[in-house]
């Protein structure tokens, strides 16, 4: 983030895109070594020397910040420390404000002169005289310093990325915060429903968001905490995204599905086949109360979606029983909704999982798909009357305490939406 720019975006990111932008130029001069304090500049002549000393460019660069007569000269002194890049920053006063006391316009830098048409060598000499420097602190912002303080070698490749998260509820919206603080480079958010009263336990967004929609509120949030990034949303459902904007689809480096809309990631699923599969699609969905959690990847090959979820969206293999009614939704009063009452932490081990399986995805596309799944502690889910399905106990068997995260295959089945497309690539 060194160009004027970037530099333009980032602030207009933070404050707003009516905040107005003023830069100044500062020199940065990088050092072979770092320099021990006796050999920091303590004057304006001493700095000048040292811009001398590492060469040409460097000097010409800091004469030439020098030759606007700004109010001070901003230096940026970098170097290769044992923790790897690291700057300082000196300011050389202009040589008018000395004592803290503004001179008059014309002096001393201009004095005999007309403003800005003072010679150059003398002007140098002024400001580049006896007077002390000020050191400052240097406080990055940049992408590489927020995400691993320039030690995170993920970083280059998340910054190159785009995600497309559709459905930006208590699923979809914890992971799209994830990625974001992971450094995901662009991130569209796609949600056609607003924030209401009820969803706000189990949301990143809280009462100041209520009636807003989804996709644009988070949006707006996670591009102001994260200005370097590039965050956009569509007030949309998943049907009009394919009929409108497929173009986005088609190019991104990850589509996360988390609507629990069967009907519609179904379409999605469809169209994925269609397109030949090029990217991976990351679906992800909760089991009652959160006990259960499941992230399916479907790469290039394997099983599409559909290879293993029934016509009505039901998983051929689920986690968890409830004998005994325990996961019959509660009612809300006079509307009809439906709702189960676990609260964010419950949550927080499935989107975490999710969100996971989408670094994975980001990092190392899969060639082919997988299934990962989250299984909350036996004493909860006892606590809350369910048990391990047969079939898991069958597959996977069980543990006598403590979380668990299980990663199986999604073979192909050759189903109803693949299985026409895979015989045709066959022949």
């Amino acid at each position: 983030m060194g160009d004027q720019e970037s530099l333009v975006a980032w602030i207009r990111h933070r404050f707003g895109d009516k905040t107005p932008v003023k830069t100044e130029a500062a020199a940065f001069l990088w050092l072979e070594t770092p320099p021990l304090p006796c050999d920091y500049p303590e004057t304006a002549a001493d700095l000048h020397l040292l811009a001398e000393r590492i060469g040409k460019d460097a000097k010409a660069v800091l004469e030439e910040v020098a030759g606007h007569e700004p109010d001070e000269v901003l230096t940026l002194l970098g170097a290769i420390g044992r923790g790897g890049a690291a700057l300082i920053g000196v300011k050389a006063p202009n040589p008018k404000r000395r004592n803290g006391r503004p001179r008059a316009p014309d002096e001393p830098l201009s004095v005999g002169f007309r403003p800005h048409h003072t010679p150059q060598p003398l002007l140098l000499r002024r400001f580049f005289g006896a007077l002390p420097v000020m050191r400052t602190h240097v406080h990055r912002a940049d992408a590489d310093w927020v995400h691993g303080r320039g030690q995170d070698p993920r970083t280059r490749c998340l910054l190159g990325a785009t995600v497309v998260i559709i459905g930006c509820g208590s699923v979809g919206a914890p992971v799209a915060c994830a990625l974001a603080q992971a450094g995901v480079g662009r991130i569209v958010m796609v949600d056609p429903e607003t924030l209401g009263w009820p969803n706000v336990s189990r949301h990143p967004l809280g009462a100041a968001d209520v009636g807003r929609n989804k996709a644009e509120a988070l949006a707006q949030r996670l591009q102001i905490d994260y200005p370097h990034l590039t965050v956009e949303h569509r007030p949309c459902d998943l049907h009009q995204l394919i009929a409108q904007d497929e173009d986005l689809l088609a190019a991104t480096d990850l589509i996360v599905a988390a609507t629990g809309n069967w009907v519609a990631e179904s379409a999605l699923n469809r169209w994925h086949v269609a397109q030949g599969r090029p990217r991976p699609i990351l679906y992800g969905w909760t089991e009652a109360h959160a006990c259960a959690g499941h992230a399916v990847a479907v790469g290039a090959d394997g099983g599409c979606l559909q290879c293993h979820i029934g016509r009505t969206g039901v998983p051929d293999l689920t986690v968890i029983d409830w004998p005994e009614g325990g996961d019959a939704s509660l009612e809300e009063p006079a509307c009809g909704a439906h709702y189960q009452p676990y609260g964010p932490v419950e949550l927080a081990y499935v989107t975490a999982m999710i969100a996971d399986a989408a670094m994975d995805c980001l990092l190392d596309p899969p060639a082919q798909s997988f299934n990962r799944v989250f299984v909350a502690s036996p004493r909860r889910v006892a606590a809350l009357g369910g048990r391990l399905t047969e079939g898991w106990r069958s597959a996977f068997g069980t543990v006598a305490q403590g979380v668990r995260t299980v990663d199986r295959a999604w073979t192909s089945t050759a189903c109803a939406a693949c299985g026409a497309k895979r015989s045709d690539e066959a022949a």
